[in-house]
């Protein structure tokens, strides 16, 4: 039995909750927690003025270490102000405007579903947590019911999320921290605004307590969001928005098809896997990220993102969304197969795509998009500084009606200190060996491996009608550019484990 301790708080939380406590005007009673009964939620004795909380009012729980049992259910209360350590059981209780943490170094838990009856103002202050724990009911293993409205966590504190969020709506935050400690199959949005810290974090060692929304569009507004996840993989729908996003271990976004604009950080064991369906952009500069990047499926694409070169890039998926990877920037140090190379415009822009190494396979293909003669502006060029493995990868070239004048010679990759190996043409699957004349687009080329200081592939527009000539079938093996040691074949990538 918890008898009530604090009757001046007390009063003033009545008075706070009186006044609304941002919920809607109503003739409804603010009952607060006494405990002087037993700990049962529905015996009137319990509660001042004496009488179980009924649909409207607003309930004060600050008596410490209390562990009240028995909600109702059906029951639907305007606003819960909670005031002490203390933990809430019983059956789903719907909330229509408000849960206030009333002071700091408490953790008060709600173990039930809580499910909105309304957009709920959630507020934690400083060096406080509200944890919001998972429930087994007949909705499920479930902590909030979103019932397609916003769940708004405000001030500088925490809320615990250990069990599902279901139903559409917005899961937003500004300021403090929100960590998602469980699999959600929250198909909504998740809003992090300004100086908040989001977290995707494995409790304890089970690993199905690694935190996922696969469902789930994160925007990220000056914010951060973080993962840590030994024995699972943490992952979202999308990522967009402007921030920052700190690995540990295994992320995977699933849906895709937003821009981030922000910086990733990680170190070796640090794994960034996208995009199972569609495209996920990124833009910002990843300068500490010495992870990986894994294109398992749909595109990832680089518009202006730089990476230092200690970060593996890796492309490999076939299937109905095969892996891309593409865009202009700095990538690390990227191996590919099976798998496209997107030298195409993004958003109308081509700019130039540099690599420190590049190792590509003969089910790669390489494709250019050319709007000029201008590296940069009318196609993107790729810039290496360091070794370039062609391998027979297919090369594709699109000039969208664009006719370079006869002798105008395009350098495809430029600067590499060894070049590898040579291209297949895609139209017409025949080996280009160094010389080789060639059709794109009803036009004749030649191409050399040689260009530059002996390393740049460059193409030259040939005078005449398209003429294809024939070229002899490949060699038995790949054979390097002279004077260069022959290449080994690739030994497919496997994402290294935690």
């Amino acid at each position: 039995m918890h008898r009530w301790k604090f009757p001046v708080l007390f009063g003033l939380l009545l008075v706070v909750a009186a006044a609304g406590g941002g919920g809607t005007a109503q003739a409804a009673t603010t009952r607060g927690w006494t405990g002087a009964v037993n700990s049962n939620w529905t015996t009137a004795g319990n509660w001042s003025p004496a009488g179980v909380p009924v649909n409207g009012d607003s309930v004060v729980v600050a008596a410490e270490g209390a562990h009240i049992t028995g909600v109702p259910l059906g029951l639907t209360i305007e606003a819960l102000y909670l005031g002490a350590n203390v933990e809430i059981s019983g059956e789903p209780l719907k909330i229509s405007s408000a849960i206030t943490v009333t002071r700091a170094n408490i953790v008060p838990t709600l173990d039930l579903v809580v499910v909105l009856n309304g957009n709920v103002l959630v507020s934690v202050p400083p060096e406080a947590t509200l944890r919001l724990r998972r429930r087994v009911s007949p909705l499920g293993t479930v902590a909030v019911t979103m019932a397609g409205r916003t769940l708004t966590k405000a001030n500088g504190g925490d809320v615990e999320l250990s069990g599902d969020v279901v139903g559409a709506g917005t899961l937003a935050a500004t300021g403090g921290q929100i960590s998602i400690l469980y699999p959600l199959t929250f198909g909504g949005t998740v809003s992090l605004g300004p100086g908040t810290d989001g977290y995707l974090t494995k409790r304890g060692t089970n690993p199905i307590l690694c935190g996922s929304a696969p469902g789930a569009r994160f925007v990220l507004t000056s914010a951060h969001l973080g993962t840590g996840c030994n024995n699972g993989v943490n992952s979202v729908g999308s990522l967009s928005g402007q921030g920052s996003l700190s690995l540990s271990d295994r992320f995977s976004i699933v849906v895709t098809g937003d821009t981030f604009d922000g910086d990733l950080t990680g170190t070796s064991s640090a794994v960034f896997t996208c995009c199972a369906q569609g495209v996920q952009t990124l833009q910002g500069e990843s300068k500490f990220f010495t992870g990986t990047i894994s294109v398992t499926g749909g595109s990832l694409l680089l518009e202006g993102a730089t990476f230092p070169a200690a970060a593996q890039f890796t492309a490999q998926g076939a299937g109905a969304f095969p892996a891309g990877l593409g865009g202009f920037g700095t990538f690390g140090q990227t191996i590919m197969t099976t798998a496209v190379l997107d030298l195409a415009s993004v958003n109308g822009n081509f700019g130039l795509a540099r690599f420190p190494f590049l190792q590509l396979a003969p089910d790669v293909t390489v494709e250019y998009e050319f709007k000029g003669a201008t590296p940069g502006i009318g196609f993107r060029q790729v810039v290496m500084s360091g070794e370039v493995f062609l391998d027979n990868a297919l090369l594709s070239l699109d000039f969208n009606g664009y006719q370079p004048p006869a002798g105008q010679a395009l350098t495809l990759i430029k600067g590499a200190t060894a070049l590898f190996d040579t291209f297949h043409n895609a139209a017409d699957n025949k080996n280009l060996p160094e010389g080789a004349t060639f059709t794109a687009d009803g036009m004749q080329f030649t191409i050399t491996y040689k260009g530059g200081t002996g390393h740049d592939v460059v193409i030259a527009r040939q005078a005449g009608a398209a003429t294809p000539t024939p070229t002899p079938p490949p060699p038995a093996t790949p054979t390097p550019t002279p004077g260069q040691t022959k290449f080994k074949r690739f030994v497919p990538f496997v994402a290294r484990d935690s």
